[in-house]
């Protein structure tokens, strides 16, 4: 080389030097890097950080090589304004030769030749370094910019977890239930191990087939399901005295149901034939039983059983009134069956009177035994069904209109 090509050279190789000064720099900058650096890494991430710190450690052996031949070739060059031609040459073979080792690897014994070498050394140019440097480089920022995308994924996920975490905790504080609180602690602790595993292994836990998103989403269920407790304690501690009153209101209806059924029972075995009757449901005492239990509760200052013994109370409340309104209206329906029974018998009669066959005594006898069965205490319903069918079918057929015996 001459000396106007070394010193282009080396002022071309003090560029590349600081450029690759600056992207390391950059590199051991970036946020992502230096969670890496920091976090107890374990899983498929540490398995991938490893690999790109080896890489990475490389790349500084080669990098500060790359800086002693430059150092090297640039000392030569200052001893003189002009070089000697011995010094052009060093220089040229500093610059331009197989000068940076990058390995000594040891020849394998089998290998080696009585008076070959034990070692191999592996020399490159500082082209060849900068290349591998480089690729090294490369390598390393794909894992720490991979990594850096999955921390941001998983921390989009479990962030708001978090907010719903601390927004339960000050809602349990409030409330002051110790068993709330306990419940509370138990998700807490299952929240932040899984904030462990993100900073542990971000990429185990993107990766197809991790449970993650499953367990953060319990995470939040469970958390949505104290909170919900919490505030519907805290409802209830303020607002006690109206939600006993709705309750109570609750079981007076279910009383008012349960005597109502009586009632029907004491009318229908007086006015019908009945041979079985559906029995009465009698859920009232237990459930005003219940109501009063609440009022232990809250002087114990059990808020967060109280709300769910209130809810539970709610939800039996409204299933019991169900029931003993259908018992009631199962057992006043045998009332209601014959009131129908007795206007279709009369609606019949009218139809036959419109017919001329008022005085049909056929038709009458028909008509006198429906009548003293329907009118008759207790009533036989199923004789009384089957006569009216019978006077039924013989106004139909005075009528010619057998195939429309519905209308009435």
């Amino acid at each position: 080389m001459s000396r106007e090509e070394v010193d282009a050279q080396l002022l071309r190789l003090d560029a590349d030097g600081g450029r690759i000064s600056d992207a390391l720099g950059e590199l051991t900058d970036n946020s992502g890097y230096k969670m890496l650096e920091s976090a107890p890494l374990r899983g498929a991430t540490a398995r991938r950080w490893q690999l790109a710190s080896d890489r990475l450690a490389a790349l500084w052996d080669d990098y500060t090589a790359y800086q002693d031949v430059v150092n090297r070739a640039r000392e030569i060059r200052g001893r003189r304004v002009k070089p000697k031609p011995e010094e052009l040459a060093a220089i040229t073979e500093l610059l331009r030769g197989r000068s940076i080792t990058l390995s000594v690897k040891a020849v394998p014994l089998a290998q080696r030749s009585l008076t070959g070498p034990s070692t191999i050394a592996d020399t490159v140019t500082l082209g060849g370094a900068v290349q591998r440097m480089n690729t090294d480089f490369q390598a390393a920022a794909d894992v720490v910019s991979e990594v850096e995308t999955a921390w941001n994924t998983l921390f989009e996920l479990a962030d708001p977890v978090q907010q719903k975490l601390k927004d339960l905790i000050t809602a349990v504080r409030a409330v002051g239930d110790r068993a709330l609180g306990t419940a509370t602690a138990g998700v807490g602790d299952e929240y932040s191990a899984l904030r462990k595993e993100i900073f542990a292994d971000p990429l185990g836990l993107i990766s197809p087939g991790s449970t993650f998103r499953g367990r953060l989403d319990a995470v939040r269920g469970e958390i949505d399901s104290l909170a919900a407790t919490a505030v519907g304690a805290v409802d209830l501690r303020s607002g006690f005295d109206q939600r006993i009153s709705q309750l109570l209101r609750m079981v007076e209806r279910i009383d008012e149901a349960e005597a109502a059924q009586l009632a029907a029972t004491r009318e229908v075995r007086e006015k019908i034939l009945a041979t079985s009757l559906p029995p009465p449901t009698g859920l009232g005492p237990a459930l005003r039983a219940r109501l009063g239990a609440l009022s232990a509760l809250r002087e114990r200052e059990q808020w967060t059983r109280l709300s769910e013994e209130a809810t539970a109370l709610a939800n039996a409340l409204e299933v019991g009134l169900a029931a003993a309104n259908r018992t009631r209206a199962a057992i006043a329906g045998l009332l209601d069956r014959r009131e129908e029974l007795r206007a279709r018998l009369a609606a019949y009669r009218v139809r036959a009177a419109r017919l001329g066959a008022a005085e049909n005594q056929s038709l009458e006898a028909y008509y006198q035994t429906a009548y003293e069965l329907l009118w008759t205490r207790p009533c036989d319903l199923a004789a009384a069904t089957r006569a009216l069918a019978g006077y039924q079918k013989a106004v139909l057929a005075l009528d010619g209109a057998g195939g429309s015996g519905g209308r009435s």
